[in-house]
């Protein structure tokens, strides 16, 4: 792997998961400490790659997928992919040297997953092409630099199988979070007079229009969740809830929450930062030049 390109807010990032990794091991709620979003996020990534395995199936590609999990962390949802998808082959990188540590030593006697070094702003993080499948799971957003997020996307899209002249390349999925619906997320708690959130220190939010790319087309499946698959639950635990509690708090985790997030339809309004977006590699358009 090529040197690690150095920022500004290396240190920041760097210091905040060699903590996540201290205090949270293992466990599945290293780098997501909301248990329901884990989980939901974990169900839609295992969908994506089902979905994306079938239509590997029907182009007519029989040997195993390689699947790669940028920003791995601690290996919990490549763990999760290889208990459901056994016949893969899987390789997760990360940038942390803690988390990594973590992640290898998940797959310590496992030969069918390998965790690598790799910092995603690195045109050369990955080998071009290699990629038949991609997870980038709330990885841009911690990259405190709109130029570093825009170019790690171009970095992405880079390792990514090609799309041939039979059909399309290959298949990506991202979980990242934008400004726009963190602002309507905070519209609502104003009603109540709740208090804005900002996006973590460690964050930066994405606009709107950050996946227009030409070497991309939404890659669709009627058993990927919708964008706001997260909606219903964050107007739970940051609207709903801190309204009927005494403390006016974000609670995550109570039985409040587990209630009410189970109890009604999931993908309702656009209250999630949080968003899912699936896509598959396509060749581009032509110059007219």
């Amino acid at each position: 792997m090529p040197a690690s390109m150095g920022r500004a807010y290396d240190e920041a990032i760097e210091q905040h998961y060699r903590k996540i990794a201290e205090d949270f091991g293992l466990t599945a709620t290293s780098t997501m400490a909301d248990e329901i979003t884990r989980r939901l996020e974990t169900e839609a990534i295992l969908e994506f790659v089902r979905v994306a395995l079938d239509a590997r199936g029907e182009e007519s590609r029989t040997r195993p997928a390689n699947i790669l999990d940028v920003g791995c962390g601690n290996g919990y949802t490549l763990e999760r992919l290889l208990e459901r998808y056994p016949d893969q082959s899987f390789v997760g990188v990360e940038k942390s040297d803690e988390l990594r540590a973590l992640a290898s030593s998940r797959f310590r006697q496992e030969g069918r997953v390998t965790v690598v070094a790799g910092d995603i702003r690195n045109p050369g993080f990955a080998p071009p092409g290699s990629a038949d499948i991609i997870i980038c799971q709330r990885v841009l957003i911690n990259l405190l630099d709109p130029g570093d997020q825009k170019r790690s996307l171009e970095n992405t899209i880079a390792v990514l199988s090609d799309a041939t002249a039979s059909g399309p390349g290959g298949k990506c999925l991202f979980i990242e979070a934008f400004t726009r619906y963190l602002l309507k997320l905070n519209e609502a708690r104003a009603e109540f007079e709740l208090p804005p959130i900002p996006p973590a220190h460690h964050n930066l939010y994405l606009p709107d229009d950050f996946f227009g790319m030409p070497q991309l087309r939404p890659f669709v499946g009627s058993d990927i969740p919708p964008a706001n698959f997260l909606s219903t639950h964050y107007y739970v635990t940051r609207v709903l809830h801190p309204v009927v509690s005494a403390n006016k708090a974000v609670i995550r985790n109570s039985e409040f929450v587990r209630f009410f997030s189970e109890a009604l339809n999931q993908n309702v309004g656009d209250y999630s930062p949080l968003r899912l977006h699936a896509f598959e590699k396509i060749r581009e358009a032509p110059s007219d030049a």
